[in-house]
């Protein structure tokens, strides 16, 4: 029996290694750059980025900029070919070098050795720094930089790679590889120590099969990087000696001194905690506001508790009441949260020290943006779009691929809208309320957009009143919704994560949208409810189970810094995941004939009659 399991983990072993080397067939050596000089207009083109240390050759930075002006590219990360095996499977383990050229949309990867950049996006991104850079502040760069480009490539290119084992652990944080960044250190550690504890268990189970696991564990480096670009300089000694690097690595790692770049975010957070600390000791139940006995919607008085939720995406302490009115349907927070409450708890999700986690989930919800521009696309093509509650504008940036002719500008009360118009994203940001703002808004606009707004106002039929206001006759107006009759609401409870506390204030029955927008003189063209669905019901609530228990230990709404207990309850969390997170696939699997029929959002789009 010992032998047909060392047989199994030979044959998942083997079978990673070809995925990792598929991956890596997707990595191309740099084109080499044309003879000739460079042409004056043509010279500050692009600006070089370049790790303390690290000497590009004039000729590869000219070969770059060739590649970059051919394709068309705003961002080629240029990897050195003798880059250390370490280096490239931390990278090749969460990305697929193919799909990242291919995805204009996500945020920027690389090698963290150099990294050639169009100047008009570094300006953007506001990098003033170009060389003597640690690898991690590159490679927070490079992430950042491709939000200013979209097109963006890594190639191998022959100059020589450094060792940066003391910053792997702030390099995988600094590209935010995963969500939440702080996991991509213990998810590369923990598959590394798996292995390497199997072959152990091997050994000493059956050690004649065992130790022929051990010499295919030391081969599989070698059939990784067969036939690759880039060829480690490292690579025989890994094999030869991998029983030995694997736990070297990963204590040198671990244990390696805090980097500049880490002491500079743990410096944010302990002052945010300072902060923080000051607002939760006053209690955040003043945060709450008086009890509401009608229901916002219809004024029914006939109410009933829905559920009991938590802030599930930060771990922000509270409890927070979802009524619903026995009457229409309608869900809301009851008691809502003051003026004050709010913005504690949105204090630090979409920007502050959360607006990279923020733009980590938003620039991978592309076929979201896609899909809704779609619907309007088969109904009309507008010349004008206004996109309420745009943010950063990621749907616009997306959306106008599908719409070339369309203008797309964008609405959000906070200052994320005023960086979309400064990346391009949106052509003008209007920043404020939509219905303070409905006045100079009137009659621009052929399509406007609400995605995942309306739950989050205090009054979403003040706000469809001003939609109405602000759109011309023949105008259409596009909202998609969390849908609170969705079954896996009521089986999941507090953490069915559309519910979004405390962030969701209404959360409309389909039904009441459809009765509002018609007697607001709004036909409706199209209706959709699986196409509209925002992903696996059950897999998304196990992530935020694990996310509220401890899986990131950086939050500084915390009593204390990160410690041996936080770690451990972080480690804990991690142990945990695995079981979770496969049973919530399998649930989601079962219930797939439920999920067809029962989608946790919905999208709506409606035409203003003409007259």
């Amino acid at each position: 029996m010992a032998v047909g399991l060392i047989i199994v983990i030979a044959l998942c072993m083997t079978a990673n290694a070809w995925r990792l080397r598929a991956r890596l067939r997707g990595l191309h050596p740099l084109p080499p750059a044309p003879g000739g000089h460079r042409p004056d207009g043509e010279r500050d083109e692009f600006v070089l980025l370049t790790v303390d240390g690290v000497q590009v050759p004039p000729g590869v930075v000219r070969a770059a900029e060739q590649h970059a002006r051919d394709k068309d590219l705003g961002l080629v990360d240029l990897m050195p070919r003798d880059l250390h095996v370490d280096a490239v499977l931390d990278l090749a383990r969460h990305l697929d070098f193919d799909a990242y050229r291919d995805d204009v949309f996500g945020m920027g990867r690389g090698g963290c050795h150099a990294v050639l950049a169009s100047r008009t996006a570094v300006t953007g991104a506001g990098i003033t720094r170009f060389t003597g850079l640690d690898p991690d502040e590159l490679g927070a760069a490079t992430a950042r930089l491709r939000l200013y480009t979209g097109s963006a490539d890594i190639v191998v290119a022959p100059f020589g790679g450094h060792d940066q084992t003391a910053f792997r652990r702030s390099r995988m944080r600094s590209l935010a590889l995963v969500i939440p960044q702080t996991l991509a250190l213990p998810q590369t550690l923990f598959a590394a120590a798996g292995g390497y504890l199997l072959v152990a268990g091997a050994i000493m189970l059956a050690p004649v099969a065992g130790l022929g696991l051990a010499l295919l564990y030391c081969a599989l480096p070698a059939l990784v990087f067969a036939g690759a670009a880039v060829r480690p300089r490292d690579l025989a000694r890994v094999c030869a000696l991998r029983l030995v690097h694997t736990p070297r690595s990963i204590a040198r790692t671990l244990t390696a001194p805090r980097t500049r770049w880490e002491r500079e975010l743990i410096a944010r957070r302990e002052q945010a905690r300072v902060w923080y600390r000051a607002e939760i000791d006053q209690g955040v139940d003043r945060f709450a506001g008086p009890r509401a006995e009608e229901c916002p919607w219809c004024g029914g008085r006939a109410l009933s508790r829905r559920v009991v939720a938590r802030d599930v995406l930060q771990g922000k302490p509270g409890r927070f009441t979802m009524d619903r009115c026995d009457g229409c349907g309608h869900v809301f927070q009851n008691p809502r949260l003051t003026p004050e409450g709010l913005a504690f708890y949105y204090k630090d999700v979409y920007d502050g020290l959360g607006d990279v986690l923020a733009e980590r989930i938003l620039s991978s919800n592309t076929s979201w943006y896609l899909a809704r521009a779609g619907l309007v696309a088969r109904a009309t093509t507008p010349r004008t779009w206004l996109d309420v509650g745009t943010g950063k504008g990621h749907f616009c940036r997306a959306a106008r691929t599908v719409l070339p002719g369309t203008r797309f500008d964008g609405l959000d009360f906070g200052a994320a809208v005023d960086e979309g118009a400064q990346r391009g994203w949106v052509e003008r940001a209007y920043r404020g309320e939509f219905t303070a703002l409905a006045a100079d808004l009137a009659g621009r606009y052929d399509v406007i957009s609400m995605h995942h707004y309306l739950e989050h106002t205090a009054d979403p039929l003040t706000e469809l009143d001003t939609a109405v206001k602000v759109l011309p006759s023949g105008g259409h107006l596009l909202i998609e919704l969390p849908d609170p009759e969705s079954w896996f609401g009521s089986v999941l409870r507090g953490f069915w994560l559309p519910w979004l506390a405390p962030q969701h204030l209404n959360m409309i029955p389909i039904g009441n949208l459809r009765e509002a927008l018609a007697q607001r003189g709004l036909e409706i063209l199209a209706e959709e409810r699986r196409e509209a669905d925002q992903g696996p019901d059950f897999v998304a609530s196990a992530a935020a189970v694990l996310n509220w228990l401890a899986l990131d230990v950086d939050r500084p709404w915390w009593p204390r810094p990160p410690g041996r207990r936080e770690y451990a309850g972080a480690l804990a969390t991690i142990v945990l995941a695995g079981p979770l997170m496969g049973t919530a696939l399998l649930l989601d699997l079962l219930t797939i004939p439920i999920a067809r029929k029962n989608s946790n959002a919905y999208r709506v789009l409606a035409r203003k009659n003409l007259g």
